[in-house]
């Protein structure tokens, strides 16, 4: 039985990643992304818009974060690409994603279809966004610092298929010790 969650700012691959993972280890793949964004969908906004009323309303981060804090209560053999999924399951094996910015910045443009400019700014925006909620509400200083995780690998300059294969290599290797 094993719990994962990926950690990675938006660009650094987690979401490729973590299908993969999920795929090569027979886990289920959950992308909190696909909630969040699933409820931005429903009031009609961005993303980037739907951070913004987050900040307003505190009750749709509390309702993502509880549906994460009941997957890792319920759910065994999985692996869940989300920002808290390392605080709200902590028997997790933990394990984040980074990257250069301006590679992140591309990644985002070619996946939202937007400049690389936009992106920057929306990216940023929303990053800021998330440290400010993620402060009010659980007092995290930086929910991206590297204290909070087992693995840190940089995906600047690797393919999806070397992360995770260095995320494979842990993982079993953990559920060995």
């Amino acid at each position: 039985m094993v719990k994962i969650s990926l950690f990675g700012i938006a660009g650094t691959g987690t979401t490729s990643v973590g299908k993969l993972v999920a795929n090569r280890l027979k886990l289920e793949f959950i992308y909190s992304g696909n909630i969040f964004r699933e409820m931005a969908t429903k009031r009609g906004l961005d993303l980037y818009k739907f951070s913004k009323l987050c900040e307003k309303d505190s009750a749709i981060d509390m309702e993502l974060d509880k549906k994460i804090e009941k997957i890792g209560k319920e759910k065994e053999d999985f692996i869940i690409d989300s920002r808290l999924a390392w605080h709200f399951i902590p028997t997790s094996i933990k394990i984040k994603l980074t990257c250069n910015n301006e590679i992140r910045y591309e990644r985002i443009s070619k996946r939202d279809l937007i400049s690389v400019e936009d992106a920057k700014k929306k990216t940023e925006g929303r990053e800021i966004s998330e440290k400010m909620r993620y402060y009010n509400y659980y007092k995290i200083k930086d929910y991206t610092e590297d204290k909070h995780f087992d693995l840190i690998i940089d995906t600047s300059n690797i393919s999806i298929e070397e992360v995770a294969r260095k995320i494979e290599v842990f993982v079993i290797s953990k559920l060995r010790d």
